[in-house]
């Protein structure tokens, strides 16, 4: 896989990728990755270029083609929402989609009252590396990586516990000590790769001793190592 980099403005980091397995993650972004730069027309992507960008392990064809399927009807979830004294309105960042098997092909384009997310990003941006995103399996940690690159100048990120299950996806069920073993274990084992002195510190709320806030330290590695996985292995 070329050294492809994914960027866009922060604020899509607000927006929590519900349900969104690891492999869907990757395709993604990896469709926002080559839709940068390309404003609101349409962009082709023949399967074979996208399985390499995304890491994309499976050969089925039924089983890709499902995959593509099933991450445009998550993206349709992916609302962006703006609020005024007035109005409200909500968008999905892609619009038309297309997916061919007998070409092989994906034809997707962005919404144009969306552009700015993938464009125009002179300013407050998040960036990373492509390969080393789909290198990450657990997707609480593909999450956090994200998040992280985003805070990338000042090495701290601090979040309240609602917002941190809320961006994380994690389910309502989950007790604290799940949350240890179940998300926090896999942000640090495999984040490890691409930050040093990764701490997470969890904050209690003044009266009880319910966790209020999240607090993340950490620093950027100059040359983060992409780590080999089992793909053999289940997910």
């Amino acid at each position: 896989m070329a050294n492809i980099k994914v960027k866009y403005k922060n604020e899509l980091n607000l927006i929590p990728m519900r349900n969104f397995d690891s492999v869907e993650m990757n395709l993604f972004f990896s469709l926002c990755a080559k839709m940068k730069d390309n404003g609101s027309k349409k962009v082709r992507f023949s399967f074979e270029d996208l399985r390499e960008l995304s890491d994309y392990k499976p050969t089925a064809l039924k089983r890709f083609t499902d995959d593509l399927e099933n991450v445009y009807d998550k993206m349709m979830s992916l609302t962006y929402r703006t609020e005024t004294n007035d109005e409200i309105e909500k968008f999905a960042l892609f619009t038309g989609f297309k997916i061919s098997k007998k070409e092989q092909f994906v034809e997707i384009s962005v919404n144009p009252d969306l552009n700015y997310i993938l464009n125009e990003l002179s300013t407050e941006f998040t960036k990373f590396e492509l390969q080393e995103f789909t290198g990450i399996r657990s997707s609480y940690a593909k999450t956090m990586y994200r998040l992280l690159k985003q805070y990338r100048s000042t090495g701290f990120y601090k979040v309240k516990i609602e917002d941190f299950r809320d961006l994380l996806d994690i389910p309502s069920s989950y007790s604290m000590s799940k949350i240890d073993q179940r998300v926090f274990t896999p942000i640090k084992n495999e984040l490890s790769a691409y930050f040093d002195d990764l701490k997470i510190i969890k904050n209690k709320a003044r009266k009880g001793n319910k966790i209020a806030s999240i607090e993340i330290h950490f620093k950027e590695k100059d040359t983060p190592k992409v780590p080999l996985h089992n793909w053999l292995s289940n997910n």
